[in-house]
């Protein structure tokens, strides 16, 4: 019975450390991504990510048998995507409907990044045996991703202090437009996916 219990015990401490590992080189690698995004080719750009988004996958379908449903696949590329597809097209500086481009893009960019981190958060604590309230995972969520939000304006500092050929920083007001444009699309895509979540449990109960 012991003997059990620490072979129990010795395999949930490898299966943590080893998500560990994996979360900081998935962490590493979209560090890497998002350095001098903006004047990297477009496809090694796409190559990048595409080869970021197959960790992802094959890591949580053959690992913890969680098949990412194809919107989460969707969103995780989309949410790079339109960042390098403004590049690519110029649009960065110029008018978009009602907004500049960047701030279009950091509003949707962020809101597509908040569905993968949501579906993650609910899917690994069920998975561990946590029934967590909805509300309380959205909440999570929206704190994850726009940690990862600040995080991308001090990479685009670091490209300007470190590398110093370009310009990512434009103006003192930049990353605070820049991140309330981020906190905007999150929480709207929070409260668009805590109700697609709400509404899918309860057909999920009434079946």
């Amino acid at each position: 019975m012991v003997d059990a219990t620490l072979e129990a015990t010795g395999k949930k401490s490898f299966r943590h450390y080893e998500f560990l590992i994996f979360s900081i080189a998935a962490f590493v690698g979209k560090s890497a991504l998002l350095i001098r995004l903006p004047y990297r080719p477009a496809a090694e750009n796409a190559f990048y990510t595409t080869m970021l988004l197959v960790m992802f996958y094959l890591y949580f379908r053959f690992r913890y048998k969680l098949t990412p449903p194809t919107i989460i696949v969707f969103c995780l590329g989309a949410a790079v995507g339109v960042d390098v597809m403004g590049n690519y097209l110029q649009l960065y500086g110029t008018q978009f409907g009602p907004v500049q481009y960047d701030e279009f893009s950091h509003f949707l960019g962020s809101a597509f990044a908040l569905v993968p981190a949501m579906w993650l958060v609910r899917a690994t604590t069920k998975r561990f045996g946590h029934n967590l309230p909805l509300d309380f995972i959205a909440f999570i969520s929206v704190a994850i991703t726009f940690s990862f939000c600040a995080y991308y304006e001090i990479l685009e500092l670091w490209d300007e202090l470190f590398w110093g050929d370009f310009e990512r920083l434009h103006g003192s007001h930049d990353s605070a437009n820049d991140l309330q444009y981020d906190l905007a699309g999150i929480i709207a895509a929070a409260l668009v996916s805590s109700l697609v979540y709400k509404l899918a449990d309860r057909r999920r109960q009434n079946e």
